[in-house]
């Protein structure tokens, strides 16, 4: 980890440091023109700069859709983010026609102040997280949560090791929140352009029980279709014992069976069923209505899109150069037959992209709502299409590459997401 206290020689001052920018600023601008970019800029800068006042804070620069601020201490920089992202939101609920997604990066350390303003590296961290944040988020170090979490009352989602351009060592990152016991899946983050404030976070109220060996447990036999299956629950957001269940609003509605400890679901929508495992390997089966595959991997407004359908979901994957997609198998799930390959994220994948990669490489955009699928470089995930009568259903399984999984942990998870898949009806 980053060690900053270490002193700098000259005037360095310990400050906490905030960055925030508007997501999809360049094409927001390319699709609606240089008036209306020009005034989402000062909607931004306006709530910005009043939550920058009230938190005692000091505005460094502005340059285009991004704000700097210095702080007094990290305290103030984490409650000004809050606010920052907070505002946004009711901005959008006031005004509906066109919401703000708003990212913000926060850290603390020394820094030298200049003419120009603060140099330093806690300065760096800041700038790196606020591109890294998600929209509606506000990302912190490891620095920063051991320094507020005793003095204001947010809670911190653990966010995993990030790998900062520019910065040596990985990062331990978090998510701040006003709710201290809630939880976010990887699962179709955020919009990548144009999206809703992401304000939907989901509570883990158990510790799962580890049961038999550290292994995975062997396959248990599933219902034939001459069989009655068991009565499902409807899915409620949080931790999933045991037991079978049935998705409230997602389409076509999907049935599965819960085999394993450690589930928990991140969310029920009609285009996006995500689950998440908390627990050694950890995970996620998300079930997504692909309306997109993304061509760039630096994200929507950097290359082009095209409509895509279950039955070349796969080969529109099998033709970017950033990607390896293995030959796909022909599969049955739920009583459809599907195609599934694993696709394996080339690890330069974003050295093209400069300043406007993303927290990930973006794969998909999900539903109507433009929800987006992200994966890290050098992630390998699989993924299953199946059309269940008309509507193309794509369900990935994948590790959590926050911290790189070893090979066992990967297949762990692959296996404990075939369980899952294994046992779909629709």
């Amino acid at each position: 980890m980053i060690d900053d206290a270490r002193p700098d020689a000259g005037a360095a001052t310990y400050r906490g440091f905030l960055f925030s920018d508007i997501r999809g600023f360049t094409a927001f601008a390319e699709r609606n023109g240089n008036a209306a970019a020009a005034e989402r800029v000062a909607r931004f800068l306006d709530l910005a700069r009043a939550a920058i006042s009230q938190h005692e804070g000091a505005e460094i620069k502005t340059e285009g859709d991004a704000i700097h601020a210095v702080f007094p201490s990290a305290s103030m920089a984490v409650m000004c983010g809050l606010e920052i992202v907070e505002a946004a939101g009711r901005l959008a609920a006031a005004q509906p026609d066109g919401p703000l997604d708003l990212g913000v990066g926060v850290h603390a350390g020394e820094a030298v102040e200049t003419d120009e303003g603060y140099i330093g590296t806690a300065v760096n961290i800041a700038a790196r997280l606020c591109a890294a944040a998600l929209p509606g988020e506000v990302l912190v170090t490891a620095t920063v949560k051991g320094i507020t979490q005793a003095s204001i009352p947010v809670g911190f989602i653990a966010r995993g090791r990030r790998k900062l351009k520019g910065i040596r060592d990985p990062i331990e990152v978090f998510a701040v929140t006003r709710d201290q016991t809630a939880y976010v899946s990887r699962t179709a983050p955020g919009r990548v352009v144009g999206g809703a404030i992401l304000t939907a976070l989901f509570v883990v109220v158990a510790i799962a029980v580890a049961v038999g060996s550290q292994g995975v447990p062997a396959p248990v036999p599933q219902p034939t279709a001459t069989q009655p299956g068991p009565v499902a629950q409807r899915i409620s957001i949080g931790v999933l014992n045991i037991g079978t269940y049935q998705s409230v609003n997602f389409q076509p509605a999907v049935t599965f069976d819960i085999q394993d400890t450690g589930w928990s679901a991140s969310s029920d929508k009609a285009e996006n069923l995500g689950l998440v495992r908390t627990t050694t390997p950890r995970g996620n089966v998300d079930f997504l209505r692909v309306r997109e595959v993304i061509e760039s991997p630096c994200g929507a407004g950097d290359g082009t899109s095209t409509d895509v359908g279950a039955a070349d979901l796969l080969t529109q994957l099998q033709h970017l150069d950033h990607l390896t997609v293995s030959d796909p198998l022909t599969v049955r799930v739920g009583g459809f037959v599907g195609r599934e390959a694993e696709v394996t994220v080339h690890d330069e994948a974003l050295a093209a992209c400069g300043g406007l990669a993303s927290a990930g490489v973006t794969i998909f955009v999900v539903g109507s709502d433009d929800e987006v699928w992200s994966a890290a470089s050098g992630e390998r995930f699989r993924l299953t299409v199946v059309d269940v009568s008309g509507s193309a259903v794509s369900i990935v399984t994948s590790a959590d590459w926050s911290v790189t999984p070893s090979v066992q942990e990967l297949e762990q998870m692959f296996q404990l997401g075939d369980r899952i898949v294994g046992s779909v009806r629709f």
